[in-house]
């Protein structure tokens, strides 16, 4: 780690402990005698989350007509991984977020839901055997961003400066910083003990060539992001110089052609409003 990271990180005077309800979905991940009851007496203790996940539930884009106001309806039609990610995702995405809602807090918001969605779209549509479990790394693939947000605004302010000239958010913290939110992101991640999964993409999210583990994770979240900057979801105003490593192509085995019918099919995929509105702490 970079001294001037460790100088930045050193003014979070207390290291901020994992959410409690992500924490307790988290320890059930590889319970195999996990219930709908268990779960849902974990959920139930945040009104919040729950709430958001049976919003996701009745949105269109799993698929169901009929709205649910229950819980265990909403496990059984999302499935439980999907659910225990939304979980961990919204609390932790939830808990970086300012005490009051800003609207760039509410761009990394809705770019983190988009990439989560897409990167279960993209894993799914292409037979990918990840596809139930990525969605909670493309929900905090950009921990590093929300991170600078929380924590240090005035700097987040200057790296915004720099970006409006740069017009590339990575070239900009550079600039700023000497490293990046993947790097951010990634300490963070370790000092909560998230899956390696999780590390991976925060670290490798812009750069999956480079990845030595979990690559297809990161090459996913990779293009999911992509994808989203290109089409108004990008988690700063605009990036138009937002790389595209073309090493995730061949870790997926897809080529530009693909690229492009993917796009044109999550351009069809209903992610309706709700799906974006932010939980009610």
């Amino acid at each position: 780690m970079a001294d001037i990271l460790k100088s930045y990180i050193r003014k979070i005077k207390e290291i901020p402990t994992l959410p409690t309800v992500a924490r307790e979905v988290l320890k059930m991940t590889n319970d195999p005698y996990l219930s709908i009851d268990d779960l849902i007496d974990v959920l139930g203790t945040d009104p919040a989350i729950s709430s958001k996940i049976l919003s996701v539930s009745n949105s269109a884009f799993f698929g169901y007509p009929v709205r649910t106001t229950k819980l265990n309806d909403a496990i059984m039609r999302v499935g439980f991984n999907n659910v225990k990610s939304i979980a961990v995702g919204i609390s932790v995405l939830s808990f970086l977020g300012p005490g009051k809602k800003t609207i760039e807090y509410n761009r990394l918001y809705n770019h983190s839901v988009f990439v989560g969605l897409t990167s279960r779209y993209m894993a799914e549509t292409l037979g990918l055997d990840i596809a139930e479990d990525i969605l909670v790394d493309g929900l905090l693939h950009d921990l590093g961003q929300l991170a600078l947000l929380r924590y240090f605004p005035d700097l987040y302010r200057e790296i915004m400066a720099a970006f409006n000239k740069t017009k590339s958010i990575l070239m900009a913290e550079k600039q700023a910083l000497s490293y990046t939110h993947a790097d951010i992101g990634f300490w963070l991640a370790d000092q909560w003990g998230l899956p390696e999964t999780i590390l991976d993409t925060t670290l490798y999210h812009h750069t999956p060539s480079l990845a030595k583990r979990n690559a297809k994770y990161s090459a996913i979240v990779h293009v999911a992001d992509f994808i989203a900057v290109k089409n108004n979801f990008s988690p700063v105003q605009e990036d138009p110089s937002y790389p595209l490593d073309l090493g995730a192509f061949d870790i997926l085995s897809i080529t530009d052609n693909d690229l492009r019918e993917m796009e044109e099919s999550i351009a069809r995929v209903p992610f309706s409003d709700e799906i974006f509105t932010l939980p009610k702490c």
